[in-house]
This record gives structure tokens, C-alpha cells and sequence, in this order.
């Protein structure tokens, strides 16, 4: 197998939701579902795998991502900030914390957790086509304080951590110039240093957007316009690839007892177009359990 013939499977859609942006899937293996948000429409899904079942529920405000939080809920990113997001009642409530403060009109894009339990996620203006328009990256620590990380995004999304912890890749997905970078981490203090290019636009087909990593420490990353989801090894090289019937996937997940089902977000061209679904696929290969934010560590 090489780069130049990757492997391919086909995606079948689990449920029709109709978002704007689906964004960051977060699967709860104790409850069998999948959550995500619809970042532009303000809602937050769940699904139950593998029966399919739905529930929405309305958010008070944009949430860019989600993780799963150790003492119940999850831990956002919202366009205030970092916040603790529980559902009670069905009803979705927001406890928000240390910060960051956001300039009027920013908000937090895409997050993830490193392997240690900090909640990573970056600023984003609300014209990031704007000259000077760039974001930089958030942490917030099993401590409970917001640390400014650097980097330089105009739409940071592709957040990812090789399985030992010391690579880092992120996203910038951004149609003026989309790319990913992989960094040198340092688990013990959060720190990225040695950022180099990992792949581009012509790599992928189409840009970059959300990313998850697999056992092998291949970083699968959502190609956005070309309707598939690329499997890229620790090399940069494509050796699997996952399609989808609408042009816009923009996350994966991995799902399931065992792991080893992509479950895939997606998006509405212009906000109207096809697009806003959720797939899964069946895999040979076996994803990574995501670490929860674990305050007090």
C-alpha cells in the first residue's frame, strides 16, 4: 500500500440533522452516543449508537467545540470563552470560568484535549479574511487557569496529539491559505515548539478542517470540499481515505465498543446546500479513546 492508492471506504448516513456547521464529535462510550454541535445554527445533538436515536437541544450561545469532562458534562469553547456545559432537565447550561477575553465579535473555533486533560482551542475574528485577522491558541489547564499558547490562525481547527503525546497538529482551514502543522510537544508544560508544514491544500484535496488520531498514531483530518476524510501517516503520506455523498465533511470521530467506527459531521455549503448530516463507517483500523478534561490532575 502506498500514498499514491489509498484504501477506500464509503460512509453511510446515520442520521439527517440539516446543520449549518456540525462541529466536534464527542463520543460518551458509558451512554453509546455521539455529541456535537451545530456551531453557526446554536444547537447541540446528541446520537444514541447504534440505534440512531436524536435529541437536539438549544444553546444560549456559540459553542465552537466540546470535550468530554471527568466530573460530568463536557468542557466548551464558546464566543465567551472556556465554560462547563451540563444538560439538565433538557435544558443546556453554561458555567463560565477563568476566561480567555475575547475581543467583541471573536469567538473559540475547534478543541480538543491533550493527552494530559488540558482543553486546548483557538480565537478566531469574526471576518477572518480581515488583514491581521489571526487567532492564537487557549489552553485551559487541569487547574483551571486559561494560558495564551500562541500560533498564528485565521481558522484554527485540526486539533490532534500523537498517541505518546509528543507531536501536536493543527489545522488552519481557512480558504485563503489552508494547511496543516505538526509541532514538537512537550506533555509535561503544554508547550509546542518546531512547527513545520505537514500538509496543503494540493496534499489534500481540499482544506483541512477537524481531525482525530488513530492507535497507529495516523491523524485522520476531514477534507473539506472534496467529500472525503484522509487517513495520513506519521510521515505525511495518504493511505486510506473515507468518502461521503456531500462535499463538506468537517470532523470524525471514533465510536463504538472496540473503536473502530468513524463517526463523521458535516456541513450546509453557504449554509443552504447539501450537507449538515452525520455518517459512520466500519474500519480496519482502531481509534484512539480521547482523554477527558480532568481538572484537579
Amino acid at each position: 500500500m502506498t500514498g499514491h492508492h489509498p484504501t477506500h471506504f464509503t460512509a453511510e448516513r446515520i442520521a439527517r440533522t440539516g446543520c449549518t456547521v456540525g462541529e466536534t464529535p464527542v463520543w460518551e462510550p458509558e451512554h453509546a452516543r455521539v455529541t456535537w454541535v451545530d456551531s453557526p445554527g446554536a444547537a447541540l445533538y446528541r446520537v444514541t449508537y447504534p440505534d440512531g436515536v436524536v435529541e437536539r437541544f438549544d444553546l444560549p450561545l456559540r459553542v465552537g467545540a466540546l470535550a468530554v469532562h471527568a466530573d460530568g458534562g463536557f468542557i466548551a469553547s464558546t464566543e465567551r470563552g472556556f465554560a462547563r456545559l451540563s444538560i439538565v432537565d433538557g435544558v443546556v447550561e453554561l458555567e463560565f470560568g477563568a476566561g480567555p477575553d475575547l475581543t467583541p465579535g471573536w469567538r473559540m473555533n475547534d478543541g480538543a484535549c491533550d493527552r494530559q486533560g488540558r482543553f486546548w482551542s483557538g480565537s478566531m475574528a469574526p471576518d477572518t479574511s480581515a488583514p491581521g485577522a489571526f487567532g492564537t491558541l487557549f489552553s485551559i489547564e487541569t487547574s483551571g487557569k486559561v494560558l495564551e499558547r500562541g500560533g498564528r490562525f485565521r481558522t484554527q481547527n485540526g486539533l490532534a496529539w500523537s498517541p505518546d503525546g509528543a507531536s501536536m497538529y493543527v489545522s488552519d482551514s481557512n480558504p485563503l491559505d489552508p494547511y496543516v502543522l505538526v509541532h514538537d510537544y512537550d506533555p509535561a508544560t503544554g508547550d509546542f515548539t518546531n512547527g513545520r508544514l505537514f500538509a496543503d491544500k494540493v496534499t489534500l484535496g481540499g482544506r483541512p478542517d477537524g481531525a482525530a488520531m488513530d492507535a497507529d498514531g495516523c491523524y485522520w483530518i476531514a477534507a473539506s470540499d472534496s467529500g472525503r476524510v484522509l487517513r495520513m501517516t506519521p510521515n505525511g503520506k495518504i493511505d486510506a481515505e473515507i468518502r461521503i455523498d456531500v462535499p463538506n465533511p468537517t470532523n470524525i470521530c471514533f465510536i463504538g465498543n472496540d473503536l473502530k467506527t468513524a463517526f463523521i459531521t458535516t456541513l450546509r455549503a453557504g449554509g443552504t446546500g447539501p450537507g449538515g448530516d452525520v455518517y459512520v463507517v466500519d474500519l480496519p483500523y482502531q481509534g484512539l479513546a480521547e482523554p477527558c478534561y480532568n481538572p484537579g490532575r
